[in-house]
């Protein structure tokens, strides 16, 4: 009978041979995966080889070549807009603001805005460099640990919480306790983990919180005070300060005495309420803007026979098919180019764009007003842009490179 191998369950290396799990990131839920979404190391951009040189490659050789393709753009790049540079201005002048003021709650952001426009990788991204600061400015506090009561005490400045549907106030006590690997006895009240929480982000120095998708916290009539009553005793015991994002949460009960309900809380008085919004690209300026967008993604690619400016020259029937939303332009982007090396074209323009199925919502806006849109070019030339596609180029392109 055929013996079956041995195998090694205890991995010599984190990442070596044994190690099964998936290369991307995931949403962190504790400050051990937090970190690692911290050390994650972008895959690097390939460097094109002579298109000759390619052609010639051997199939396990343009393989192994192309798999660094897909996965540079499965990552592609995050792209830094002026709408993300503005939120974290804000959000970094609150938490300065908040730094040494007297005891008591500090003021919060709430973010709120449609789905799928990029709130979480906004506020993931902005706490992301605030930790890489303090790991630069202080990397002594990053060595130092110490038990207290049994419990590893480590620097912790960054607590991100991704809330789950329908979750009551206990639910949200148990998420924070299970990102900072606070234990806590079976059947204990949410008083009981509450306050081991706070201990606990007071010891490791807990100076941002993200409460993610706070619009899945139960904020009917009935619970929606009991919910604010909760996040105000935190952020009365705590010196952090607190972000929350959403869906319409101006008009959830997190701003309001329970959904429907006309009393604003004290939640509402304590927190400055920011909006993201899709691209309008109704001035000069806005136009730009949306440009520079899709130049960052271009020039990110890694095709072969890829026109640079192509995408450009689309700036308008992007922002139709993605109706002005950044997910939305990356996921097409990020399936074009995957499916440009897949099927050898090497390229991407409209032909290939519109043979891309992209989320419902984007999908459905767009082809309920496809008629409005140009015939696509023919592929074997580029058409011309009209005058105010090429304005838009033009001034795009005068700016980044002046």
């Amino acid at each position: 009978m055929p013996t079956t191998p041995p195998f090694d369950n205890t991995p010599s290396d984190q990442h070596g041979p044994g190690d099964f799990r998936h290369p991307g990131l995931s949403e962190p839920r504790t400050k051990e995966e937090w970190r690692e979404y911290l050390d994650y190391q972008i895959p690097p951009k390939p460097t094109l080889l002579p298109l000759d040189v390619y052609e010639q490659l051997s199939p396990t050789e343009r393989n192994l070549h192309d798999q660094a393709r897909f996965i540079h753009h499965s990552a592609l790049v995050i792209v830094r807009t002026s709408q993300m540079r503005t939120i974290h201005h804000q959000i970094r002048r609150r938490m300065m603001t908040n730094a040494h003021q007297s005891a008591g709650a500090r003021r919060g952001i709430v973010l709120d805005g449609p789905a799928t426009l990029g709130k979480s990788t906004l506020v993931k991204t902005f706490a992301y460099d605030f930790e890489h600061e303090l790991r630069r400015n202080h990397p002594e506090r990053f060595t130092k640990q110490y038990r207290v009561s049994d419990r590893l005490i480590d620097y912790t400045p960054v607590v991100y919480v991704n809330i789950p549907s329908q979750a009551t106030p206990k639910d949200l006590s148990i998420a924070l306790a299970q990102y900072l690997a606070q234990p806590y006895r079976s059947g204990a009240t949410k008083s009981d983990i509450t306050r081991l929480v706070l201990e606990n982000m007071r010891l490791v120095g807990v100076e941002l919180v993200i409460i993610d998708d706070a619009h899945f916290m139960d904020l009917s009539l009935k619970e929606g005070k009991v919910v604010n009553d909760h996040l105000k005793y935190i952020a009365n015991h705590t010196a952090a300060t607190f972000i929350y994002t959403g869906v319409d949460l101006k008009h959830s009960g997190l701003f309001l005495e329970g959904s429907g309900a006309a009393r604003v809380t004290q939640t509402a008085g304590r927190n400055t309420l920011l909006h993201m919004t899709t691209y309008a690209i109704k001035t000069k300026e806005d136009k730009t803007d949306w440009v520079s967008v899709i130049s960052a993604m271009e020039d990110a690619l890694v095709l072969y026979k890829h026109q640079p400016g192509t995408l450009i020259s689309l700036w308008k029937y992007l922002h139709r098919r993605t109706g002005g939303n950044i997910s939305s332009l990356a996921e097409l982007v990020r399936e074009a180019a995957v499916d440009a090396v897949l099927t050898g074209e090497e390229r991407i323009d409209r032909a290939l764009l519109d043979n891309i199925v992209i989320n419902e919502h984007a999908q459905s806006t767009y082809e309920a007003d496809w008629q409005e849109d140009p015939k696509p070019p023919s592929p074997n030339r580029a058409d011309p842009p009209s005058e105010e596609n090429g304005e838009a180029a033009a001034s795009y392109c005068n700016q980044h490179h002046n």
